[in-house]
């Protein structure tokens, strides 16, 4: 029974390695994060500390909804972010001064200024940041973004207005 459970634990730590990816450079690591439907997390290899957040977006809009992975598969609201800028939310369950909430604004502040210490990494979990759907380009692994998505991103003036706003 033992080994049956390793067997399950290794076969899932490959499985999640072949889909995840490590996003090495900021302004991409923004742009996934602001895709519209996003899912990472930021690791720190000094410590292992790492927090998972989902981030969506308001169709139409530059608001942005913030969760936290609190249990498995239950992610928890802590607040919001409009034009890069994050607002703890009045009905977030989880307070200011917690660990997640300050990862979150000073991972993003970090890349906002594109100021990332080495021992910092974002991760995206193997879904498209913009739709949402599991990634099986191998190019789309690496961006995070699927294939249609990325077009659609990169023809949007609105979008690179949006992250202009974020960089600057």
């Amino acid at each position: 029974m033992i080994l049956i459970r390793f067997i399950l634990y290794l076969y899932k730590q490959n499985h999640y390695k072949m889909y995840s990816n490590k996003i090495t450079d900021t302004k991409q690591a923004l742009k996934f994060i602001f895709a519209g439907k996003s899912i990472f997390t930021f690791v720190n290899t000094k410590t292992g500390n790492r927090f998972t957040y989902k981030i969506k977006q308001v169709k139409d809009s530059n608001l942005f909804f913030v969760s936290v992975l609190t249990n498995p598969e239950v992610y928890t609201y802590i607040g919001t972010c409009v034009e890069g800028n994050y607002k703890h939310g009045k009905k977030s369950q989880i307070s200011t001064d917690s660990q997640s909430v300050r990862v979150f604004e000073f991972m993003l502040n970090r890349l906002k200024s594109d100021n990332l210490p080495e021992f910092l990494e974002v991760w995206h979990e193997g879904f498209c940041g913009k739709c949402g759907k599991r990634l099986t380009v191998p190019s789309s692994i690496l961006t995070g973004i699927g294939p249609d998505c990325i077009k659609k991103l990169s023809k949007s003036e609105k979008r690179d207005k949006f992250l202009e706003l974020i960089l600057c």
